[in-house]
This record gives C-alpha cells, structure tokens and sequence, in this order.
C-alpha cells in the first residue's frame, strides 16, 4: 500500500513558530508597534473598568439624570410621542429637557432598548454604551490622528496616552468624568469619542482628501451629544483655515468649511432652532461658582500645567513631561501643516481656559460668550495635547534614530513603544488604582442595595399606589447628605427619582427659571410644600416629625408621612404683574417666596421682556422694582378661590376636575414653557406664567375640566425627518462616488 506523503508546512509545530516569528517581526516595524500600543490602552480599559457593566447598583451624581432621561425617552417611544422633546417631570417640577438639552445618546439608547429589552434590562445597557465609549477612546484617537496624516507609531503614541489624563475633577477628557465613582457625564463622553474623529474629517474634507457625508456625519453627532465639546469643534475647524498663508488655500478652505457648517447645520437644526427661539425661558444659575464661567487665570492654569496637575494629579508628572518633550518637537517640526494644526489647537484653547480673570471683556469676541461654562474649555486643551503628544513623541524617536541611533540594537521600534509604556507606569498604576477604588466602592454599594432590597421595594410600591405627589428625602443643602440618607454613597433622594417618582431633590441640570428658587426652600413651612406639591416625605425612623406631617406606613429604616395640599394644581390669585429679562428673575421671585404672599395664595404673573401691552388689569412692577414695601402692598386676604376635586397625571399631560367659586386662577406646579396647550372644558384658551415660574390659566366661577398638555413645535420633526435626509442623500453620495 503507498504511503500518502504529509507536506512539512502542514505540521502545526512550524506553522506557529512561523506565525509567531512573523507577528515579532510585525511588532518590530512601527505598524505593529503602533497597534501594540493601541491594543494596550484598550486591553488596560477593557480590564480595569470592567465593573461598569460587571457590578449592577444605583447610580450616582449626573449619571442619575442621563438614566433618568433615557427611561423617559424609551417610554415616549412606546407611547408614540416625540423622544426628541418630551416633558420629563421627575426632575426640578418638570421640564422639557430635550427641547434645550443635547439628547441624541438618550434616544439612541431609547431606539436600541426596543430591540434589546427582551434580554437586556435599560440599565445594563446604559452601563454597557458607557463602557464601550470609554474602553475604545483609544481607538477614536488612533485614527483621528492618523487621519490627520500622521504616521502610525504617532497614532500609536496619542492613543496610549488618550485615557491617562488624571485632574481634581476639571469635568474635562479625564475618566474621573465619567466612570461611576465620577462626574456621569454620559452626553459628553459620546462628544469626547466622536470629537477627535469629526476634526480630523473636516480636515480632510476642507483640504479636498475627505468625504462630505463623514464630517457631516459626525459633527452632528457631536453637536447632538454636547453643545460645548460642539463649540470646540466648530472654533478648532475655524482654526484650520489659517494653517497656510495663501490667500487662494484659505478662500477655498473656508467655502469647503461653510458647506460643512452649512450642511451640518441643516441636519441638527430641528434641535438648535428650538434652543434659540426660546432661550428665554432658560436660566442661569446664581448659585454655581464664578470660576464656572469665568474659568481660573493664567496664573493657575499656569501654574498647574507647569507643576503637573493639570494632567497628573496626584501622581508623577509623567504624562506632563511627555507632552513637553513632545511639544518642543512638534515645534521644531513647524514648516509642516499638521505640526501647526495640533500645536494651534492647543495653544489656543490653554489661552481660552484662561477664562476671564485674564481676559476680561476681551472674551466677549467668542460668540455666545455669556452663557459658556469656561472652566469646561479644559476638553479642549486636553484634546489638544492628545492630538499633539503621539505626533510630537514620534517625531523626537526619528530625531533620535537619525542622530543617536544608527547601527545600535536598540534602534526597533518596539523597544521605543515598550520604553513610553516603562515610563507611564505611574500613571497607568494611578489609574489602575482609582478603576479598583471604583470597583470597590460600586461593589460594596450593591452590596448595601440588595441587603435593602425589600425595603425599597417596599416603599416603591407603597408609592406606586398613592396618589400623584411629589416625594422629599432631603436636599443637599439640607438632610438629604446625611448619613442615615444615604443608602452606601447613593443619597435617597437619588434612589427615589431612579425609582422613577416625581423628586423634590438634586437639581440635575439648574436650567428651568425656578430652580434656583428651590435653594430656599423651608421644610418648617406648610405653605412652601403646598406650593411645591411635596405631598409624601421619607425619613429616617430615628427623626422626629413636625406636626403637619401625617404618618403612612412604617419601613425598617424609614417611615412615610404625607402632608395635605392640593396636588399638582391650585386656584390662586394674581396681586400683580412682574416683568423683566429671564437674567433678573432670581431677583423678584426670591422676595415673593419669603414674603406672605404665597401663603396667602397671592401669585403675580410674570412677563419676560420689555413692559408689556396686557397689564391684565394689575399693577405692574418691574423685576428690579420689587421690594419688600411693594410686596407687602399687594398683601391681601380673601375667602378661598375655590377646590379641586380630581387630577390625572400622565406623561407629557396633567389633567384636573375643579370647582371655582370666582373670578381666579388656576395654576400647575410645573415649569412654565410655551410648549404648553391648555384646554378648559374643551376649548383652546392662553397660558400664563404665574410666580414662581409655574404655568398657569385665568379662569371664570363654576365647575371644569382643564387638560395641560405639553407639545413639541410642529416644525420640529419635520425638520428632524429633512435632516436624517441630508444625512441620506450625503452618504449615497459617497458610496456612489465611491463605486
């Protein structure tokens, strides 16, 4: 019988040992190095954030908002109403978050839940976006900055470094931003992975080497995502055009660059049109620190930068020292474009996170200069020395192979990328550290929850049974930090509006015109809980309870207490008018709320703007006007104005059966907007603000029905469904092209 020969390359032995020595080989170019590299800061990512979706608990600070906003976005799905522009009423007494707030993270998780609840709870799949965004900046960075011309090992070099950013909590590129233990900032960890790849694009594009659809593409996912990181965007692309000095290149650069604009513009403007027409009815808070808006000096930031805790805190200046080295390299490398695009980027947002104390009324140039958060422009330096460091680092290694390195062993590349890695050991240890002090705290915190599960259930579904309220745990300014109101480091406030019930707790976001009203609230006032509808209070069952509270049930740890009002609605009586600019309103309803006029019921209507033609009837004071003489002139007392008898609440309605026994008004404790529709038995009628911001109607004596409905603008998804058109047309453009 013949033998069957066997081929010697089909023995596994030496099949490996080639593909092992062909993969060393590969790693000693700068490819394969750069990869290398790549595949470490992801690895390290991978592994020690992995209790973001390994370790399930309640969530903690902004995180509590964005999980908040998605639920209420999957439930607008579901009940076929717009999850672009709903009214989101567990938060603040309401508001159309939406309508002013970046929300394409939201409704895409919203979008996506439909197809993965079956098998995959909302929260793990808010946990499992965060961590895949966070786990593969890495590789958003590598190919921005390859994209941008550079060559591999420079990619390679930024993108070991993109997640090493340590800072005492700047709310910039840092992870501290983002992870549990953190900030959750979730909307602006989608903008920090998409921003680089959106510049290097639009690079690309203006230079004539790109597509339209990518730029357009992902700098509405930006702008759709985070509204500052979005700024960054558009200014840096604006920076672009003065990378060369012919006249000629700028022009047509800026034509390509206006198209972009232009077209990105086209594709978000169901979002930005509302924004602008009714950016009167946003605030700014008076409670939020000065350096917020106005950032830190140049002194500081200086000084910080120098000394290592602007991107080293609390560990060896590593990261510093590399993005020094770099930067004098990327200076000497001048005379190439790409050298001036990340060096320009840099320096021009270090000298804008300067802030104010250094400019002054000079920053008033940058458009919308007002209402910018300055103290956030840290993103863009950050981004800036990501972009710049693998560039700057690769081009010192071929400085030194050219003058230190010829006909020496150590001349590979790979020994180059393992030596960057020695030298970031302190800050991978540090980050190493602080992911395993997250994982602790998120460990021991699940732990706490499901030995207080049935409690919570307890209560959750004693609430769930009640009639509609808002429920009081505390707030920070009151007991609602202390310890027996905090379940681990998750405060109960935060657990309740996770629990899905309307929270008089955390202003989340502070944009609504009576948030900052909220500060003053006085929990020994039976009047301030009529008039903020707090009609359930939860507290620790060693506290003693005032005398207006009415205990409903008893818990291991806590008991529930109601305390009467009227509900989400009241009839109330309107002294006078109050008018002013949304800047001055603090002002005039902070006086009111301390006077006696809301316990007397007496709320003036507010007008935003000049004096207006209707006085309806009342004396009319402006903002700046009202004092406390004025206030206890409109003091009057008189018979009750009438009762209300029922109320429904739903999403994006509040409906009510009332009686009135005269000429009054009758007021919804939720934030005034104009997107609200208000039918009274039946019938279209106009909407008022009334003190302290809530909305309200006039009504006549007898029995009703009102309905108050909150509507997006009609023109909205129109122009939602034009822009995913653009996107449409742009890609079928590139792929045709393309063919």
């Amino acid at each position: 019988m013949k033998k069957e020969s066997v081929r010697k390359d089909a023995i596994p032995g030496p099949w490996l040992f080639n593909r092992v020595k062909s993969f060393i080989v590969f790693l000693r170019t700068e490819k394969g190095t750069a990869f290398a590299l790549l595949f470490f800061a992801i690895f390290f990512n991978a592994v020690f954030l992995w209790s973001e979706v390994g370790v399930s608990t309640f969530s903690l600070n902004d995180e509590v908002m964005h999980l908040t906003a998605v639920r209420d976005a999957s439930s607008a799905l579901q009940k076929n109403l717009d999850p672009t522009d709903f009214w989101l009423s567990q938060i603040e007494s309401g508001f159309p978050l939406f309508h002013f707030y970046q929300h394409l993270p939201h409704v895409v998780l919203a979008w996506t839940d439909k197809i993965t609840s079956l098998f995959l709870p909302l929260t793990s799949l808010f946990d499992f976006s965060r961590y895949l965004l966070l786990v593969l900046f890495p590789l958003s960075v590598f190919l921005a900055v390859h994209r941008m011309g550079f060559d591999y090992l420079a990619a390679g070099f930024s993108s070991s470094v993109a997640s090493l950013l340590s800072t005492l909590g700047s709310y910039g590129f840092d992870y501290n931003s983002y992870i549990w233990l953190g900030y959750g900032l979730y909307t602006q960890l989608w903008a920090m992975f998409f921003l680089p790849l959106a510049l290097a694009e639009i690079y690309r594009t203006i230079r004539r080497q790109g597509s339209w659809f990518l730029p357009v593409f992902l700098s509405s996912i930006v702008l759709l995502s985070n509204l500052l990181y979005a700024y960054v965007l558009v200014v840096s692309a604006v920076i672009f055009l003065f990378l060369t000095t012919r006249v000629a290149e700028i022009f047509s650069r800026f034509k390509r660059l206006a198209v972009i604009f232009i077209l990105t513009g086209l594709t978000t403007c169901y979002f930005f049109i509302p924004l602008i027409l009714d950016r009167a009815y946003l605030n700014r808070s008076i409670w939020f620190s000065s350096f917020i808006y106005n950032s830190y000096g140049a002194v500081w930031v200086l000084q910080n930068l120098f000394t290592g805790k602007l991107l080293d805190y609390g560990r060896l200046p590593v990261l510093s020292l590399l993005f020094f080295l770099a930067a004098i390299f990327a200076l000497r490398q001048w005379k190439e474009e790409r050298y001036r695009l990340v060096l320009l980027v840099t320096v021009f947002w270090l000298v804008v996170y300067f802030g104010r104390p250094t400019w002054g009324q000079l920053l008033d140039i940058l458009p919308f200069s007002r209402y910018l958060q300055l103290h956030r422009f840290i993103g863009g330096v950050q981004l800036g020395v990501i972009l710049l460091t693998g560039p700057g680092l690769s081009s010192a290694l071929q400085w030194m192979k050219r003058y230190f390195m010829k006909g020496l062993s150590l001349r590979t590349s790979l020994v180059v990328g393992v030596a960057i890695l020695f030298i970031l050991t302190p800050a991978f240890l540090e980050r190493a550290s602080y992911y395993r002090e997250n994982t602790r705290m998120r460990t021991e915190t699940q732990t706490i929850f499901l030995s207080k599960s049935a409690e919570i259930s307890e209560i959750q579904e004693t609430l769930d049974n009640l009639s509609p309220g808002r429920v009081y745990a505390g707030l920070p300014a009151d007991f609602g930090r202390a310890p027996y109101y905090e379940i681990g480091p998750v405060p109960l406030y935060a657990v309740l509006t996770q629990l899905g019930f309307d929270t008089f707790g955390y202003a989340y976001w502070g944009w609504d015109l009576s948030v900052d009203l909220r500060y003053l609230f006085d929990n020994t006032k039976p009047e301030q809980y009529n008039l903020f509808n707090i009609r359930y209070v939860l507290l620790h069952r060693t506290w003693t309870a005032p005398y207006y509270y009415s205990k409903i049930k008893e818990f291991d740890d806590y008991n529930l207490y109601q305390v009467n009002t009227t509900g989400y609605f009241d009839l109330v009586d309107a002294p006078a008018v109050f008018y002013g600019d949304n800047t001055d309103f603090y002002s005039p309803n902070s006086k009111w709320l301390a006077s006696p006029l809301p316990k007397l019921k007496e709320h003036p209507i507010i007008e935003l703007g000049d004096m207006p033609g209707n006085t309806h009837g009342l004396p009319i004071f402006s903002f700046p006007e009202v004092d406390e003489r004025i206030l206890a002139n409109l003091t009057r007392v008189q018979a009750a104005a009438g009762q209300i008898f029922q109320e429904n609440v739903s999403m994006n309605e509040y409906g009510a059966g009332f009686v009135a026994y005269r000429e009054c008004y009758l007021m919804l404790k939720a934030n005034y907007h104009p997107g609200w529709v208000v039918t009274l038995d039946g019938k279209n009628i106009p909407k008022l603000m009334l003190a302290p911001g809530y909305v309200g109607i006039q009504v006549t004596p007898g029995t009703h029905l009102v309905l108050f409905s909150y509507e997006p603008p009609l023109y909205r998804f129109p122009l939602l469904i034009f822009g995913i058109l653009i996107l449409i047309l742009l890609g079928w453009y590139q792929l045709k092209n393309i063919k």
